[in-house]
């Protein structure tokens, strides 16, 4: 740290939503030119208190002081031109835009009475390419991957001054790395770091503890709303990180003597991550008739000649890097993209091209990777979200909803999934932490109707301790004869879940992995390969 003197200081905020108190007087102090993690499981008010920060929350008690400067409560003007930013896990962007128009909204380019295109495009490529200079900012947003797009939001608070100075003083960054691939999230950590040697202060909201030993300085746990503590990360270790997260200490699985003689296939964390959820010995019987058979399918500019067998009971990861090809796949096997050939059958029934209604009456869900713009409706009930797809099968004949079925459906799988919710149809998903969220989405998909389902990037911005909850209902949602597609950017998640492994690159299937040659390494290089692997089945 530059400077032993904090340029940003949050003193006794409480914040409450409804019954919910987020906040519960917490006091942190920021210092200049560090990277600083708040940590903590979902609901432990991370987001909350980098919103208040940021002025998009107004706090109900306690102030919020940058250089001397005491903000407006709620003011999201005052905290952007006291130079406070804030990027956010959710996408908040405009994809019907230009690369360039979502990176200069905020200070549009003219000459004269019109728009300076040549000097927007400039601007927002000096911004982007910081991250990925493969970006062509004049495209529009929304062509872009989910990974990609979360680097363009990224990319939108680094503005400079025309001396090259940064405006911005302080940087929230709420879980950044959480739809990047082990590449994209290096070079983030290593411009956050970058950044932070400048004097700015970085926030560094992450559930990842990897980055946060690898990037931060210091790190302030929540819980429950409450401040537990402030730790510097160097002289703090794992398993005391993750009892103050959660209150109680996770017995340690890494028990190195037990793994000195394995081979390098499998790392100490996945293997310690595959017996914790129950996957060291998981038998599965390719011999068995693949439930789902995709063929030959393509889609232009997305996919070409894709092939995949996956059988009941089998968690079949798909690995590759962002903008590999892996929720394209998703979306064409869900009917999604209509301009998908090929076939695709359950039980040897053909869906592909005929509807989403098709592929969910075949017994097909899918969780796909963001769940504020493609998974849950924020503008109804925790109730409706549940049983979107089945609601209508509880109506009588007439179409008139049966509610006394549906709440006692509702609350069987909110007690099944461990969702923390007020109420079962007056709150919204809005209400509700992300891993909540998270949870909500899949107890939708995860009954007895569904024969596969599809996951991508199921434990994305999720704590550390409902990404446990997660993986055992996986495990157990498989071990009863359901059959996974699962994709994941967190490698050790990806390992120590799929009971085979197929990677994806430029849209292509380019190879499998199954048992010890299962590894990060393998994967890396099936990815990165320009030749095409011959796809197994």
């Amino acid at each position: 740290m530059s400077d032993p003197t904090p340029n940003l200081i949050a003193t006794n905020i409480s914040k409450r939503f409804g019954i919910t108190q987020a906040l519960d007087d917490v006091t942190v102090s920021f210092y200049p030119g560090e990277v600083h993690a708040l940590m903590g499981e979902n609901g432990a008010g991370k987001s909350t208190l980098g919103k208040i920060l940021a002025g998009l929350h107004a706090q109900n008690t306690g102030t919020v002081v940058i250089n001397g400067r005491k903000l407006i409560p709620g003011s999201l003007d005052d905290a952007f031109h006291a130079g406070i930013r804030i990027v956010h896990q959710e996408l908040a962007q405009c994809p019907n835009l230009s690369v360039a128009e979502n990176l200069c909204l905020h200070d549009i380019p003219t000459k004269g009475m019109t728009v300076d295109f040549a000097e927007m495009k400039r601007r927002a490529a000096a911004l982007v390419h910081q991250l990925d200079p493969d970006i062509d900012v004049s495209k529009p947003l929304g062509y872009l991957s989910p990974g990609r797009r979360q680097i363009c939001q990224i990319a939108a608070s680094l503005d400079k001054n025309p001396d090259g100075s940064m405006i911005a003083k302080v940087i929230v960054l709420d879980e950044p790395t959480s739809s990047l691939s082990i590449s994209e999230a290096s070079i983030l950590m290593d411009i956050t770091r970058d950044l932070a040697s400048q004097g700015l202060t970085i926030i560094y909201v992450s559930h990842r503890m990897s980055e946060i030993f690898t990037c931060c300085d210091r790190v302030t746990i929540l819980r429950d709303g409450k401040f537990v503590a402030t730790n510097i990360v160097s002289k703090i270790d794992e398993p005391t990180l993750v009892e103050q997260m959660i209150g109680r200490r996770i017995e340690a699985l890494k028990n190195k003597s037990d793994n000195t003689n394995q081979s390098s296939s499998q790392s100490i964390e996945t293997q310690a991550l595959k017996t914790q959820i129950g996957t060291a010995d998981h038998p599965v019987d390719l011999s068995a008739e693949p439930i789902l058979k995709v063929r030959n399918i393509s889609s232009p500019g997305k996919l070409d000649d894709c092939n995949l067998d996956l059988h009941p009971g089998e968690v079949l990861g798909i690995g590759g890097l962002v903008g590999a090809g892996r929720s394209e796949l998703f979306d064409a096997i869900f009917n999604i993209d209509t301009r998908a050939k090929g076939s695709v059958t359950i039980d040897n029934t053909q869906i592909l091209g005929k509807g989403i209604r098709t592929a969910m009456a075949a017994g097909l869900g899918y969780v796909p990777e963001d769940r504020r713009i493609q998974g849950l409706f924020f503008n109804l009930g925790i109730d409706e979200n549940i049983l979107a797809p089945v609601m209508h099968t509880m109506a009588n004949p007439l179409g008139i909803r049966d509610r006394a079925t549906e709440l006692d459906a509702v609350a069987k799988r909110i007690n099944r999934f461990q969702i923390k919710t007020a109420s079962l149809s007056q709150t919204t998903p809005g209400e509700l932490s992300g891993g909540n969220q998270q949870k909500l989405l899949i107890a939708r998909w995860m009954t007895e109707n569904t024969k596969v389902l599809l996951l991508d990037e199921p434990t994305r911005g999720i704590d550390v301790g409902t990404k446990s909850e997660i993986y055992k209902l996986i495990r157990h949602a498989a071990d009863d004869g359901l059959a996974i597609l699962l994709v994941s950017s967190e490698m050790p998640e990806l390992l120590a879940l799929s009971d085979r492994i197929l990677v994806m690159g430029d849209g292509q299937i380019k190879g499998q992995l199954t048992e010890d040659q299962m590894t990060q390494t393998n994967i890396l290089t099936l990815a990165t390969q320009e030749k095409t692997f011959a796809q197994a089945t």
